[in-house]
C-alpha cells in the first residue's frame, strides 16, 4: 500500500489545507510541461493518484483507516521520532559556501565599482611620479638622531618654514645646518622625490616614501586594479580584487599624506 503522505513529503496529521499547498508545489515543480524527464512524470502520477485520495474528505477518512491498521510500515522507522521524509525534489538548505557566493554575487558591482576607482587613482599617482618635478629651496635649521623600529637610527633634517625629512645618517652627513637645499617635488600631490645640496650639488632620493621604498604600492594597485575592472569571469575572484584593491589605496593614501608637504 502506497504511503500517500510521504509522497506529498506530509505527516498524518496534515490539515486540507496543507494537503492542497503540497499538491499544487509538486504538480508545477513535475508537470511534464515544465520539466520533461521521464522521472517527473512518474512523480507527477504518483502526486495526482495521492491528492486523488487525500484531497477528497471521504477517500481520505477511508485511506487513513486503511493507514491505521497496516502492521507494518512502508519503510522502517527512523531512530530520531522527530525526522520527517523529504517529498522528491524537496528544497534543500544551501551550504556556507554557497551563502558565501550568493553574499559576494549581491555585493559585486560595488567591489567592481572599488576596482574601477582605484585603477583612476594608480593613474594619478603614475601621472603624479612622471610628470615634471616641482622645485622648492629651503634652508636646514636643525639635524637630529631619532630611533626608529627595531632600534635603527635616522637623522631628522628640520627646514626654516617646519617641514621635516628623514634621512639615513650616512645621508644626512650632506646636509648640515645653515645647508640650502632643493627639494624635488611631485606635481600633483607635492611628495618629496629628491633633494639636492646647492653648494656641493650632492643628490639623494628620498626612502621613506610612496615613491621611494614603497613604489610597490602603486605598481601593485595599478595590476590588480586593472584585474578588478577588465577581468569578468569568477565572482569569488573579482569580489577579492575589490577587498584588496580597496586595502592597497588606503595604504597608499595614507602613505602619500604621511610623506607630503
Amino acid at each position: 500500500m502506497k504511503n500517500y503522505y510521504f509522497i506529498l513529503g506530509l505527516t498524518t496529521s496534515a490539515q486540507a489545507f496543507e494537503i492542497k499547498q503540497a499538491y499544487r508545489k509538486l504538480a508545477l515543480q513535475f508537470h511534464p510541461d515544465r520539466n520533461p524527464s521521464k522521472e517527473a512524470e512518474a512523480i507527477f502520477k504518483e502526486v495526482n493518484e495521492a491528492y486523488e485520495i487525500l484531497g477528497d474528505p471521504q477517500n481520505k477518512f477511508e485511506y487513513d483507516r486503511l493507514l491505521k491498521g497496516i502492521a507494518e510500515p512502508t519503510s522502517a522507522p527512523h531512530r530520531d521520532p522527530r525526522y520527517r521524509p523529504k517529498p522528491p525534489g524537496s528544497y534543500s538548505p544551501p551550504s556556507k559556501k554557497k551563502e558565501l557566493l550568493e553574499t559576494m554575487r549581491a555585493y559585486l558591482r560595488h567591489a567592481v565599482f572599488v576596482s574601477r576607482v582605484a585603477l583612476l587613482f594608480s593613474a594619478i599617482l603614475i601621472a603624479d611620479l612622471t610628470l615634471t618635478p616641482e622645485r622648492q629651496q629651503k634652508e636646514v635649521v636643525r639635524a637630529k638622531s631619532t630611533r626608529e623600529y627595531r632600534g635603527s637610527r635616522s637623522i631628522e633634517l628640520e627646514l626654516r618654514d617646519g617641514d621635516k625629512i628623514n634621512l639615513t645618517p650616512q645621508t644626512a652627513e650632506e646636509f648640515k645646518r645653515g645647508s640650502h637645499i632643493t627639494i624635488y617635488t611631485s606635481a600633483i600631490f607635492a611628495v618629496p622625490l629628491l633633494l639636492e645640496n646647492e653648494t656641493t650639488h650632492f643628490k639623494t632620493k628620498i626612502p621613506v616614501s610612496i615613491y621611494g621604498n614603497f613604489i610597490f604600492l602603486p605598481l601593485v594597485l595599478l595590476i590588480t586594479s586593472l584585474l578588478g575592472t577588465f577581468y569578468w569571469k569568477g565572482v569569488e575572484f573579482r569580489f577579492n580584487l575589490g577587498v584588496v584593491n580597496f586595502v592597497l589605496m588606503l595604504l597608499s593614501f595614507i602613505f602619500l599624506r604621511i610623506h607630503s608637504f
